[in-house]
């Protein structure tokens, strides 16, 4: 088992990502009949959920975080993910290791929930803070749980994954990922980090004049600026570094600590490497032959000095080569976006197949002979009345249906943190944002300072469609400025569904009551019979002067 463990401060906006369409990498969970359904499964914990409502543990975790303002971030995450080559796990016994995690982590008192994705991985969400304020510590969680994971796979029969150890090469973020594949440049740290360990490795010995020289020599086609890191006492403790044409929002550049780049290069290793003995780097005697009475000392500096030159050579080719590749990984397809071509074919796939057996279906029904009795007896009904007992039904029920299209509407937007709804546009990375005051706007979830489109309605209601309507005119903005070979029928399926899904939920079609057939009392009416037929009687005439 892999865990992965994060911390944070919105457990709205965590349970609207577990239980959504997914980012990075597709949310999606099977039905018992097997159908494929995007979002996620609550399987176990101790917040009670509806299978109509699913995130509500989200706001059961809001109400605990109030009794404790003083934490400053009460929601624990964790991801469990099967290792390569794991069979298939159950809900069953998903739930058991989700419970075994809680009883050994120490939450098992708390509000958690565990919420199922795919068939290899589950994700723990914890209220660190319980509904009296009691707080859960989570200290050296990241450890903790490594034994937990161990003792799981012992228990399940699982294949073991070794720990995790320390790297000295610094990940790089999720942010600093999708600003990568966004642009399709190379992130900053990544550049920064092979250029300094290559300036590093040819200045090993000769000091931090050489090695600052050789960072701004650099054939890596990239220019590097340097600074250094001196305290108020003079004592020079690190290096900062700043890649040409990387600045923040306000213009400034942005510089990066050594330390930032790799854990090789803080100062207290950086200095001994280039403080230390200087490697011997001489080269062979044959490319540097002696010359007539030259003296040995010179000849084997003039070894020295050609010697570093074809090691600083080759080790910028080594950096200009590691840079090229992790270009080309960079540009290829990564492992969510071929999850998330996998799961768009099948679930066409689903899509094609129902709609197939629904026509069927309404072919074969289609095309079965009725008999003229039948018919009559149809056409007869169509005929009769409707009774206000069958008017106050198709009443309620057409109010019903308008009340489910509301609520399945409004289900589609998500609540923001002081007050507002959100909605991602499928297909795009478009946002649309609606104010309580009626004010909309269509915006890049990247940047959503800066608005595409903007407008106010009366009421936030309007404003929804409104802002449907601005998107839906965007996808068909975006669809005509796609080159003709971008234009499959894969991307004509997916921009399609995006356009429908941004449609205004109708109401389910309310079929009309059946009308009752003759001499076939109406619904919630007592049957009178008719008055028996009398023939004229002396009785029955009496007083009448006949």
């Amino acid at each position: 088992m892999i865990a992965k463990i994060s911390t944070g401060s919105d457990p709205k906006g965590l349970a609207a990502y577990l239980h959504g369409p997914g980012k990075e990498t597709p949310h999606t969970f099977r039905t018992e009949q097997g159908r494929l359904i995007a979002g996620g499964k609550v399987l176990c914990g101790t917040v009670a959920v509806t299978q109509k409502n699913p995130t509500r543990w989200g706001k059961d975790f809001v109400k605990a975080a109030r009794t404790n303002a003083k934490v400053v971030k009460p929601v624990w995450h964790c991801s469990l993910r099967c290792a390569p080559g794991d069979r298939t796990l159950g809900d069953e016994e998903f739930a058991a290791m989700a419970q075994t995690v809680a009883e050994r982590m120490g939450f098992a008192t708390h509000p958690w929930v565990a919420v199922r994705h795919d068939d290899d991985h589950i994700h723990l969400a914890v209220s660190r803070v319980d509904f009296v304020g009691r707080v859960w510590k989570n200290s050296q969680d990241r450890w903790r749980i490594v034994a937990v994971m161990r003792e799981l796979e012992r228990t399940h029969d699982l294949v073991p994954v070794a720990g995790p150890h320390r790297t000295p090469t610094r990940a790089l973020s999720s942010g600093e990922r999708r600003r990568a594949e966004r642009t399709g440049q190379l992130a900053q740290r990544e550049v920064l980090r092979e250029i300094v360990l290559a300036a590093r490795d040819i200045a090993a010995g000769r000091g931090p004049e050489v090695f600052e020289a050789a960072i701004a020599d650099n054939t890596a086609e990239a220019a590097v600026r340097w600074r250094r890191n001196v305290a108020s006492t003079g004592r020079m403790h690190g290096y900062s570094f700043h890649l040409a044409g990387h600045c923040d929002a306000g213009g400034e550049p942005i510089w990066w600590p050594a330390s930032k780049l790799s854990r090789e290069l803080s100062w207290a290793k950086l200095s001994a490497v280039l403080g230390g003995p200087e490697p011997d780097r001489r080269a062979a005697h044959a490319a540097v032959p002696k010359k007539r009475l030259e003296r040995t000392a010179r000849h084997e500096a003039r070894r020295q000095e050609t010697g570093q030159a074809q090691f600083a050579a080759g080790r910028w080719n080594q950096s200009r080569r590691r840079l090229s590749d992790l270009a080309a990984r960079m540009q290829g397809s990564t492992g969510g976006e071929r999850k998330w071509q996998q799961v768009r074919a099948e679930m066409d796939q689903q899509q094609r197949l129902e709609e197939q057996a629904a026509e069927a279906a309404a072919a074969a029904q289609a095309g079965m002979p009725r008999s003229v009795a039948q018919q009559l007896a149809a056409s007869q009904r169509r005929r009769q009345p409707w009774t206000p007992e069958m008017k106050r039904h198709y009443a309620i029920a057409k109010a019903r249906a308008e009340r489910d299209a509301k609520a399945a509407e409004h289900a589609k937007w998500t609540e923001v943190p002081g007050g507002g709804l959100r909605r991602d546009v499928p297909a795009t990375t478009l946002r649309m944002f609606v104010s309580d005051d009626g004010t909309w706007s269509l915006a890049r979830r990247s940047n959503p300072d800066q608005p595409v489109r903007t407008g106010h309605a009366p009421n936030p209601q309007e404003a929804c469609a409104q802002a449907c309507t601005a998107a839906q005119q965007r996808l068909t903005q975006i669809w005509r400025q796609l080159p003709p070979e971008q234009r499959t029928a894969q991307a004509q399926t997916r921009m399609q569904r995006a356009w429908n899904s941004l449609q205004p939920a109708t109401p389910a079609p309310v079929p009309p009551p059946a009308r009752t057939p003759t001499g076939t009392p109406a619904p919630g009416r007592a049957h009178t019979p008719p008055p028996a037929h009398r023939s004229p009687g002396p009785d029955r005439d009496a007083g009448r002067g006949l």
